[in-house]
């Protein structure tokens, strides 16, 4: 495999990660179990941040200008 390779499957095990935190940070019992979850999550969601800045600055993400009126569509 190689080094996009690897890290495009990280980037999207961590994707689904941060998904499915989301739904245990929605259903933690009790504000202790909330914090643990929540404190993975934030750490789940670093990583990934981490993890794309990498693929971007090896040139395997591009992104393209977005014209300011197609912006304000999105929204």
């Amino acid at each position: 495999m190689s080094e996009k390779d690897i890290l495009s499957d990280l980037l999207s095990s961590e994707k689904s990660l941060t998904i499915n935190m989301g739904y245990a940070l929605n259903e933690a019992s009790s504000k202790v179990i909330y914090q643990f979850y929540l404190d993975m999550f934030l750490e789940i969601n670093k990583t990934c941040k981490e993890i794309f800045n990498l693929m971007y600055k090896n040139g395997y993400y591009q992104l393209s200008n977005v014209e300011k009126t197609k912006l304000k569509q999105c929204i």
